[in-house]
């Protein structure tokens, strides 16, 4: 049988104990291997767990199932022996064996950044979250966002990352056949458009508690580095800061009052020495490098432009920063203006460098 199978299964088996589960790979050779090992050897490796569990069959049946699916479904399989794969995630020890996902963007590429944070949060936390996106949208190497699709901060890091333009990736805690939560219905199509939606949960996961809190490894494993935009002192974002951390990655945290408990965690991590005090978005992409294609010149470049704009495309301009990605008849409809007018309106912005064509008709701030 295919080893992607196996993989599934394993994983699907393992869940919760990865490091076990890369280390049957290791002992047994295979993932097929271990299915096919000797309920002796089995046992003397995984005491608490009975062997028929690997030897009956049905969790391969289970796997072939839910791989069918993801074929039905056009969810893309991949397992840490695929090229495909990650290769931050790879180079973690708790990485998944299989992880699925929807959308176009490929999980590897020159620069990805966390972005993360509380979901009960006040508006710094969109503020830094539109700062950051920004900002980053300015380097000629623009880097990936990647979140949580959660509430609060992370929906607002994957809206930011798209109304700048930037590809991003939503790691979810449950399978791909659930939105969660389902305020964010329509923003997991749009973020598969432009990135991906990935979880390593077989379809039919619910949103159990502790999966967000798994998942918070993954997100940090993705990335080059994580900023904590906004946390208190009890958050799955901290669960993501320390990952990276101990995934010798960098984390970025934005301080606060020592009395704002909305900053308690952030503080925190600071005081730990886990985390840099982030001071700017320019801060932040200096300090990994990322600062030799871009520069605050470059932005103050295109404020100054944004002012000799005329009032029609200034409206536009508002509206695609607002709203995300639109269409020209959405756009035209939000500005009360006429579709031809629109039309050409967002065409001498395309060459002007002001907004980007996408697919299906739709414009991005640039």
């Amino acid at each position: 049988m295919n080893e992607t199978l196996y993989l599934a299964a394993l994983n699907k088996m393992m869940t919760g104990d990865w490091k076990m589960a890369h280390s049957l790979i290791t002992y047994f050779g295979s993932a097929s291997a271990v299915f096919k090992a000797a309920p002796k050897e089995l046992k003397k490796l995984l005491p608490d767990i009975d062997p028929a569990a690997f030897l009956s069959g049905e969790v391969i049946e289970d796997a072939a199932k839910e791989l069918e699916y993801c074929r039905r479904e056009g969810i893309e399989v991949l397992t840490i022996e695929d090229e495909a794969y990650p290769s931050r995630l790879a180079e973690t020890t708790d990485a998944p064996l299989v992880i699925f996902k929807r959308g176009s963007r490929k999980l590897n590429g020159a620069r990805f950044l966390a972005i993360v944070g509380t979901r009960h949060c006040t508006p710094y936390a969109k503020k830094y979250c539109e700062m950051i996106a920004e900002y980053m949208s300015s380097l000629k190497v623009k880097p990936v966002i990647v979140s949580g699709m959660a509430y609060g901060v992370d929906t607002m890091a994957h809206q930011a990352a798209l109304r700048y333009g930037l590809d991003t990736i939503a790691v979810t805690a449950t399978g791909l056949d659930t939105v969660y939560p389902v305020s964010n219905r329509n923003l997991a199509p749009r973020i598969e458009e432009r990135g991906a939606v990935v979880t390593e949960y077989w379809s039919g996961t619910p949103a159990y508690p502790y999966n967000f809190l798994s998942r918070n490894r993954i997100i940090a494993g993705l990335s080059d580095a994580t900023v904590v935009v906004e946390s208190r002192i009890h958050g799955g974002s901290l669960v993501t800061a320390k990952a990276a951390f101990n995934y010798n990655r960098e984390v970025f945290t934005f301080p606060g009052k020592l009395e704002d408990e909305c900053y308690a965690g952030c503080n925190l991590l600071i005081a730990e020495n886990m985390a840099q005090l982030a001071r700017s978005a320019q801060h932040i992409s200096d300090a990994l490098g990322w600062y030799q294609e871009a520069g605050a010149e470059q932005i103050r470049s295109r404020q100054a432009r944004y002012e000799t704009l005329s009032p029609e495309k200034k409206e536009i301009l508002k509206a695609l920063r607002q709203c995300g990605e639109m269409d020209a008849a959405r756009i035209a409809a939000y500005c009360s203006y006429d579709i031809s007018e629109t039309s050409l309106l967002l065409l001498e912005m395309e060459i002007e460098d002001l907004v980007k064509h996408i697919s299906t008709n739709k414009y991005v701030y640039l």
